[in-house]
C-alpha cells in the first residue's frame, strides 16, 4: 500500500484528526500549568471552577452535533446530493441556534439577577465566592465559541477535508497559549479574568479564521422548508441520548471542582488533576485510533478478535505508565509551590482512576462505532448520579480528599454498566435494550 492510500484509509484519517486534534490537548495542558502557576491558590480554584462550567456550557451548545453532523452529512456529500447537504446544514444551525437562545436567554437574567442583588442568595453557589456577571458571560461566550469549533471541525471531517483540519484545528490552542504570554507580558496574569478571557478569546477568533480555509458560502445556501424542517426532526430525535451523554460525561468528569465550595480546596485539587489531563490526549488517541477501526467491523466474532488484541497491548501500557504517579508527585509542588503539597494526596487517589479510564475506553468507544449512543448516556448518567451523590455525603464529612475518593470510586457505576453490557453482548450477540439495536 503507498503512502497516499494509507493517508486515505480509515487508519490514516484517524491518525491525522488525532494529530489536529492533540496539539489543541496539549496546549490546553499547557496553558492550564501556567496559569496555575502565575495564579495564587483561591485564584486557581475561580479559574478552575469557571473552566468547568464553560465545558459544560459547550457540551449544552453543541447539542451532539460534533457526532450527527458526520453522521448524516458525509453521506450526503460523498453522494453529490446538494439538496441534501443544503437541508441538514441548515436544519443543524436551527438547532444550534434555538439551544443558543435559550442557554443564553437564561444567562441573561441570572446575569441581570447577579448585578441587582449584592447580598448572597442560593442562585449565587452557581459561582462560589465570585459571583461576577462578567464572569458569567465568559463562561456563556467561551463555551458557545468552543461549540462551534467542534461544529466546524465536524464539517471539515464531514468532507474528508484533513489537510484543512490540520491547518485550521491546532490555531486555538496557538491562540490561547499566545494571549497568555501577552497577558503575562502586560502585567494581569495573576488575575483570574484575564486568564479566563485569554482562554475564552483563542476559540472565538479560531471560528472567524475558519473562514480562510473554508467557504462561508457552504451555510449560506437555503434549502425547503420542508427539507429541512425534516432533519430537524431527525438531528433531535438522534442527537437527544449523545447529548445526555456528553452532559453526563463531561458533568461527571468535573464533578469535585464543581461542588467544592472553597477555592482553595478548589485551586488545590485541581493541581492534583490538571497533569492528568494528559490522559486525555492518549484517550483522545485510542478515540480517534479505534473509533474507525471499530466502524469497519460486522459481526460479534469480528468485536472479540479486535478487543483482544488491544487489551493485549494496554494493560502492559497501563502496567507501564504507574511510575508516572510518582514523577507527578514531585512535580506539582515543584512547578506550583509548596502550598500545593495537600494536592499530592489527591493524586495518590486520582491517579489510579485515570489508568482504570484508559482500560474501560475503548469499550465506550465501541458504544458509539456501534451506533449505540443511549447505553453511552446511561453509563455516563451511573457515573453522574455516583458522583453526585458520592460528593455530596464525602465533602460534607471529609472535606477534599471526600471528593478525591469520590473521584476514584463514582466511576466504577458507569464501568459496572459496561462490563454488563458487553458480558450479555459476547454472550448473546445482544446489548440490553434490544428494541434500539442498530443493525450493523
Amino acid at each position: 500500500m503507498s503512502l497516499r492510500e494509507k493517508l486515505d484509509s480509515r487508519f490514516g484519517k484517524g491518525v491525522f484528526l488525532f494529530a489536529a486534534r492533540s496539539f489543541n490537548s496539549l496546549a490546553g495542558l499547557l496553558f492550564a500549568l501556567f496559569a496555575g502557576r502565575f495564579l495564587t491558590v483561591e485564584d486557581h480554584g475561580i479559574f478552575a471552577s469557571v473552566l468547568a462550567r464553560m465545558v459544560i456550557a459547550q457540551a449544552i451548545l453543541e447539542v451532539g452535533l460534533q457526532y450527527s453532523l458526520v453522521r448524516y452529512l458525509a453521506p450526503a456529500i460523498r453522494a453529490g446530493e446538494s439538496r441534501e447537504v443544503q437541508s441538514i446544514v441548515r436544519a443543524s444551525l436551527w438547532l444550534k441556534g434555538i439551544t443558543f437562545a435559550i442557554l443564553g436567554g437564561m444567562v441573561m437574567v441570572l446575569a441581570i439577577l447577579l448585578s441587582l442583588v449584592t447580598m448572597p442568595g442560593p442562585f449565587l453557589e452557581l459561582l462560589p465566592e465570585y459571583g461576577s456577571p462578567v464572569l458569567l458571560w465568559m463562561i456563556f461566550l467561551g463555551g458557545a465559541a468552543m461549540s462551534f469549533v467542534s461544529y466546524q471541525e465536524a464539517v471539515l471531517v464531514a468532507h474528508g477535508s484533513y489537510l484543512r483540519l490540520a491547518l485550521w484545528v491546532p490555531l486555538t490552542g496557538i491562540l490561547r497559549l499566545t494571549f497568555l504570554a501577552l497577558a503575562y507580558a502586560a502585567g494581569t496574569a495573576q488575575s483570574p479574568e484575564h486568564i479566563v478571557f485569554a482562554y475564552s478569546l483563542g476559540p472565538v477568533l479560531s471560528v472567524v479564521c475558519f473562514f480562510f480555509v473554508f467557504p462561508a458560502t457552504f451555510f449560506t445556501r437555503l434549502s425547503e422548508a420542508t427539507e429541512w424542517r425534516a432533519h430537524l426532526r431527525q438531528l433531535i430525535s438522534y442527537n437527544s441520548f449523545i447529548v445526555l451523554a456528553s452532559f453526563f460525561s463531561i458533568f461527571s468528569d468535573w464533578m469535585e471542582v464543581l461542588m467544592l465550595s472553597e477555592a482553595r480546596d478548589t485551586g488545590i485539587y485541581n493541581a492534583a488533576r490538571m497533569p492528568l489531563q494528559g490522559f486525555l490526549i492518549l484517550l483522545s488517541t485510542m478515540q480517534s485510533m479505534f473509533l474507525p477501526w471499530f466502524s469497519g467491523l460486522t459481526n460479534l466474532e469480528e468485536y472479540k478478535h479486535v478487543f483482544s488484541r488491544i487489551y493485549k497491548w494496554l494493560l502492559p501500557g497501563c502496567v507501564a505508565l504507574l511510575p508516572g504517579l510518582f514523577v507527578l508527585a514531585w512535580f506539582i509542588p515543584f512547578w506550583f509551590g509548596p502550598e500545593y503539597e495537600g494536592s499530592v494526596r489527591i493524586l495518590y487517589l486520582l491517579y489510579p482512576g485515570y489508568l482504570l479510564k484508559l482500560l474501560f475506553a475503548p469499550l465506550g468507544t465501541a458504544l458509539f462505532a456501534l451506533d449505540r449512543p443511549r447505553l453511552v448516556a446511561v453509563e455516563a448518567g451511573a457515573r453522574m448520579i455516583a458522583g453526585f451523590i458520592l460528593n455530596s455525603v464525602l465533602i460534607s464529612s471529609y472535606g477534599i480528599m471526600g471528593a478525591a475518593i469520590s473521584g476514584f470510586v463514582a466511576p466504577f457505576a458507569g464501568w459496572i454498566f459496561l462490563i454488563f453490557c458487553y458480558a450479555r453482548f459476547f454472550r448473546t450477540g445482544e446489548f440490553p435494550f434490544p428494541e434500539r439495536a442498530h443493525a450493523k
